[in-house]
């Protein structure tokens, strides 16, 4: 009987440590294609998705592995109505801060595109909450608080944090764009923690792009450019 618990113990560090290599390759890509592919400019564009799609080989065999299913990552209708009530106040803190600076700054601006944005933009954040929530603070969470709903409450929201905190980085060395993903990651994986429904944290992701991209004015979003190519974007 001891044994087996010393081997349990043993499966469950090895299991965390997987995990903490698992966040790390996939951040690791989004670094590689951010500071190393697209400065090098290779001779073919399909070049700068390679970290990319072995990334997403990676999460996708990783959630097989686990037995993981849509449901359980969030891709359902459940929890839906909960999560976008937890959502409504700092949408509306948010919209009201974006469009006052829009109004103050006279930045306010719709693209001819607006349309064609506004169903995309929706649909780009699903696939960024399913990467974000449904795997990195997902595995962060295992990796500080183990398996089961519930656990240590400081663990939980230390995942939170570090969850935001790297979704953050990953827009370095943007400011403007590292303090808005900060907030917004801090905000999407507290309520994917008590509501995790992917649908509900999608439509608030496009919004409060939308809003972003409509109402800053541009000295502030530095052309939206994250990793080597906002430096070309800058005087120095």
């Amino acid at each position: 009987m001891k044994t087996d618990r010393i081997e349990e113990g043993k499966g469950e560090v090895s299991m965390r440590m997987v995990a903490a290599l698992e966040v790390g390759s996939v951040i690791s890509s989004v670094f590689l294609t951010l500071w190393l592919i697209i400065p090098l400019q290779p001779p073919f564009k399909w070049m700068w998705g390679i970290p990319g799609v072995m990334a997403l080989a990676l999460i996708v065999n990783s959630h097989r592995v686990r037995g993981e299913s849509l449901s359980q990552l969030g891709l359902s209708m459940h929890d839906f109505g909960r999560a976008l009530k937890l959502l409504v106040l700092p949408t509306l803190i948010a919209i009201i801060l974006f469009v006052s600076i829009g109004w103050m700054t006279e930045t306010y601006q719709r693209r001819q595109d607006f349309s064609l944005t506004l169903i995309l933009l929706p649909i780009w954040g699903l696939v960024q909450q399913l990467i974000l929530q449904g795997f990195i603070y997902r595995r962060v969470r295992y990796l500080l608080v183990g398996d089961g709903e519930s656990g240590n409450r400081s663990r939980v929201n230390l995942a939170i944090v570090l969850t935001a905190l790297l979704f953050s980085l990953a827009h370095a060395p943007n400011p403007a764009l590292m303090v808005l993903t900060l907030a917004g990651g801090l905000i999407w994986s507290w309520v994917y923690e008590r509501a995790p429904n992917l649908p509900a944290l999608a439509l608030s992701h496009g919004l409060m792009s939308g809003l972003v991209i409509t109402s800053l004015p541009p000295w502030i979003l530095h052309s939206m450019s994250v990793g080597y190519k906002h430096f070309l974007y800058q005087r120095f």
